[in-house]
């Protein structure tokens, strides 16, 4: 089978590995792309990602489609069996394109945004539905997805199918480093820092902790001054894995969206092996339900009073059970939820789409 993916992201080509790049945006010579590694061996997949930095990309950004991207797909696609878009941004554009067209592959979209970022809207909405209107296989990564889907785009919805993200255990990996009284949070799209620094705020023993701010915009000084909290701008892969592997634990403020975000933070830092704190959202319900009773601590979107007492609670806690903690959360995601797993559900739907 030969396969066109379009992923929403710059991808590197490299002549020789680079360790810390992580796998989706990497492409190694004579190695083989992302979780398509796992693909029986004789699959071949090209790649056509966003492209250079230019002028066109900037506009294409805030317009929020990759037109040029999309352009380029459909020039190629029928040297394809299957052409896959991760994310609307080019999938969009390039059903579009193909909606006018009788000879086209089979197609598949990784649905992570909700489409139009779950919008409904009297005007984008009958656009999206006329470019869709061939009727995509879809793969979302939050099984409430479905629902949304069932409401929203009825005609759409027998072609959804659940997988859930799968995580890299080889590039996120405990260090064994050793570890201090402090609490990371990174990530600054779609994080609900708010609710957490008011529940810091309420606190009124930090126990020696320090909570740490990573992430585009940096807090303004009037927020952590004399509160205990550093506030870091966005920092390189490398760092941020060695700051995580010396944290005490985690946490992941995030608001309800009916969407898939958040998913590769919150696995990411299982597989680390650190416990954390995270709101219970449609994004990440399904890969915390059955999490490690202790190790995971969920709470409610907004709500700074459960967030002050998870906080509470884990910063109670001994070192040696926080990192007791951290290894059943490593052990749980490399049973469940690894890039593996992921692939070998990917394909087996690629193959029933081809049974039709």
């Amino acid at each position: 089978m030969r396969i066109l993916f379009l992923p929403n992201w710059k991808v590197r080509r490299l002549e020789e590995d680079d360790p810390l790049t992580q796998e989706p945006d990497k492409l190694v010579s004579g190695k083989r792309y992302w979780f398509f590694k796992y693909f029986p061996p004789e699959d071949e997949v090209d790649i056509i990602d966003i492209g250079e930095d230019s002028w066109f990309l900037k506009i294409e950004k805030k317009l929020k489609f990759y037109i040029r991207q999309a352009f380029q797909a459909f020039r190629r696609r029928n040297d394809y069996d299957l052409v896959i878009s991760h994310g609307a941004q080019s999938g969009l554009v390039y059903q579009l394109l193909t909606s006018f067209t009788r000879r086209n592959p089979k197609y598949l979209l990784f649905d992570i945004g909700g489409l139009n970022g779950a919008r409904m809207d009297h005007v984008q909405t009958p656009l999206i539905r006329f470019a869709l209107r061939k009727k995509p296989y879809i793969i979302v990564h939050s099984s409430q997805q479905i629902d949304w889907y069932e409401e929203n785009y009825p005609e759409l919805a027998p072609r959804v199918r659940y997988i859930p993200f799968g995580a890299d255990c080889d590039f996120f990996m405990p260090l064994h480093l050793e570890t201090g009284k402090t609490i990371v949070t990174f990530g600054y799209k779609k994080r609900d820092r708010e609710t957490l620094l008011q529940a810091w705020d309420a606190l009124e023993d930090h126990h020696g902790f320090r909570l740490i701010v990573v992430g585009n915009p940096t807090l303004p000084q009037s927020r952590t001054e004399g509160k205990d909290i550093e506030s870091l701008p966005t920092i390189p892969i490398d760092q941020l894995t060695h700051m995580m592997a010396a944290c005490a634990f985690i946490v992941l403020p995030l608001p309800e969206l009916p969407y898939s975000y958040g998913q590769m933070s919150l696995l990411h830092a299982m597989a680390v092996a650190k416990p954390l704190v995270v709101s219970r959202t449609t994004s990440t319900i399904d890969y915390i339900t059955d999490a490690p009773k202790g190790g995971v601590v969920p709470v409610e979107p907004g709500n700074v009073a459960e967030m002050k007492e998870a906080l509470q609670h884990m910063m109670e806690k001994s070192p040696a059970l926080l990192e007791a903690l951290g290894e059943t959360n490593r052990l749980f995601v490399t049973e469940k939820f690894t890039g593996e797993t992921m692939a070998k559900q990917i394909h087996a739907y690629i193959d029933e789409i081809f049974s039709h």
